[in-house]
């Protein structure tokens, strides 16, 4: 009888035969066709870099498929998240960032691509608090003594310094100044290493960086912390207190890690990333790594981490606005 109806209407037959074959490409699992890519946007060796190589050695186990590290270092992570966005949404492809990824959309005009219209989430990993320091010398060894100068006359009591306009520390210490409604001096660096070379120096007396660089100077007694970023004390610091328990409450400038794919990647591809991250996050190597970093495993659904970037470029963008914030 299919054969009585293939002779009548061959045509119609060899639609079906095709549209049923592309039914099946369609349907094929994901992952089948190649490797992976975790694209970092900063370079190798770093503790971003060390965090997605830990992680991309337990997915590829967990998939059964090569996932592999590629490094696109530049604008503050902005080269790798364009490449992201513009590459093909099939799950090969995925952003391994930092909260630059919204930083850059609140701070950049003209970015070459939306954060949120072309990207979606797939899984937080995890938190890196960032510490507000000083060289033993400074006269603040609390937050409440460093705003209190910071009223005063004297520049040099309340001058800091950061990695970088719009890097992760500056805009604590922006949204700092925003709260306590007071001026203080940013001198950036390109980058935390000489922020950090000059502050151990006492050219500047402040710092607001990651825990992670800030922590060995802090043990060796070179510099002395005064708060952390997070929404809780640090455990490897847990006599530091908070700035949201300093007064500020709601106060909240963890540098999280997340990991993006373009916005129209398939439900059931983003699924599978997102299951098998949280499995890989479960390895003790995955989350030693984390909190080698002074970090903390973080997780949470794709929506909820889009909703966190949303929130984030709201703040952040409000931050550049009151502080008049400008790109270099």
């Amino acid at each position: 009888m299919i054969a009585r109806i293939a002779s009548r209407f061959p045509s119609r037959i060899a639609a079906l035969a095709v549209a049923a074959a592309s039914c099946a490409a369609v349907a094929q699992p994901f992952p089948t066709k190649g490797p992976i890519r975790l694209v970092v946007g900063f370079a190798p060796g770093g503790g971003t870099d060390a965090i997605a190589r830990a992680l991309n050695t337990r997915l590829s186990e967990i998939l059964n498929q090569s996932v592999v590290v590629e490094n696109r270092a530049g604008a503050g992570g902005a080269i790798a998240t364009e490449h992201v966005a513009k590459a093909p949404p099939d799950g090969y492809t995925v952003s391994f960032t930092l909260n630059n990824h919204a930083i850059n959309q609140a701070l950049y005009p003209k970015l070459p691509f939306d954060t949120e219209r072309d990207l979606r989430g797939v899984t937080l990993i995890g938190a890196l608090p960032q510490v507000l320091a000083a060289h033993p010398s400074a006269p603040a060894s609390t937050l409440a003594e460093f705003l209190q100068q910071a009223k005063g006359p004297d520049a040099r009591a309340r001058t800091y310094a950061s990695g970088g306009v719009g890097s992760p520390g500056h805009f604590a210490m922006a949204y700092l100044e925003s709260l306590s409604r007071l001026d203080f001096v940013h001198i950036p660096y390109k980058g935390a290493g000489p922020a950090m070379t000059d502050v151990l120096g006492n050219q500047v007396p402040y710092i607001l960086s990651t825990l992670t660089g800030v922590l060995p100077h802090v043990r060796a007694g070179k510099l002395k912390a005064l708060a952390v970023t997070s929404k809780v004390r640090a455990p490897v610091l847990p006599a530091v207190p908070t700035i949201a328990e300093s007064g500020f409450a709601g106060y909240d400038m963890d540098t999280w890690i997340g990991t993006f794919v373009p916005r129209a990647t398939p439900d059931a591809v983003v699924k599978v990333l997102h299951e098998a991250t949280l499995e890989a996050l479960k390895s003790p190597a995955v989350r030693e790594c984390i909190e080698a970093q002074a970090g903390r495993v973080a997780t949470g659904s794709p929506a909820d981490l889009d909703a966190l970037v949303a929130a984030d470029i709201k703040t952040l963008s409000k931050i550049v606005k009151d502080r008049n914030i400008r790109p270099e």
